[in-house]
């Protein structure tokens, strides 16, 4: 059972894409609909489902738990080598990912229908094994500034602040009394 509106403006967007592709056939919305439209291209036919999601950035796993309806039921389409089953999901700013469905999950598409390259994972980067520098214990009576060492603060390097030097350099006019500024 499907749960909201149809997906109008986003079937009207999938059309003019699957345009681009081949000739379409689309089919009266039904209850049982398998697809939303079949592409009929050079070599082999795509049956197109179309799946609204509220996610930008969604997995393959989430949308195979959020789209298990649809996916089931272009699974029981018969695979082949002239049949592609497809999935093409509408995110919420209007854009499509396109997904092959496989008998054992999912392939990523460009627009044109060919597959995407996998995307190379992050590279964690390992941190310096240097061993930690000790800081000073700071006087928690006394005042002190950092110090600052080719852009880099060292917290074993602390002075003590002199206590005239606010008082010696400038200050808003409002630390000295002055208000008629404000």
């Amino acid at each position: 059972m499907t749960r909201g509106r149809r997906p109008l403006m986003a079937l009207r967007e999938a059309v003019l894409i699957a345009k681009k592709r081949g000739e379409t056939r689309q089919f009266m919305h039904e209850p049982a609909m398998i697809c939303n439209f079949v592409i009929y291209c050079l070599g082999f036919t795509a049956f197109v489902r179309i799946k609204r999601v509220t996610r930008i950035h969604c997995s393959h796993a989430w949308i195979e738990r959020d789209a298990a309806e649809a996916l089931s039921t272009l699974r029981a389409i018969a695979s082949g080598t002239g049949i592609s089953r497809e999935l093409w999901v509408f995110l919420p700013r209007g854009a499509f990912r396109f997904f092959r469905v496989t008998d054992t999950g999912l392939t990523e598409l460009s627009r044109d229908g060919s597959v995407m390259p996998e995307r190379p994972k992050p590279v964690s980067v390992e941190k310096p094994t240097t061993p930690a520098q000790e800081a000073k214990p700071l006087d928690p009576c006394k005042n002190h500034y950092p110090v600052v060492v080719n852009g880099r603060h060292d917290p074993a390097k602390q002075e003590p602040l002199d206590p005239g030097f606010l008082l010696n350099h400038e200050m808003p006019q409002q630390l000295h009394g002055d208000h008629t500024n404000w």
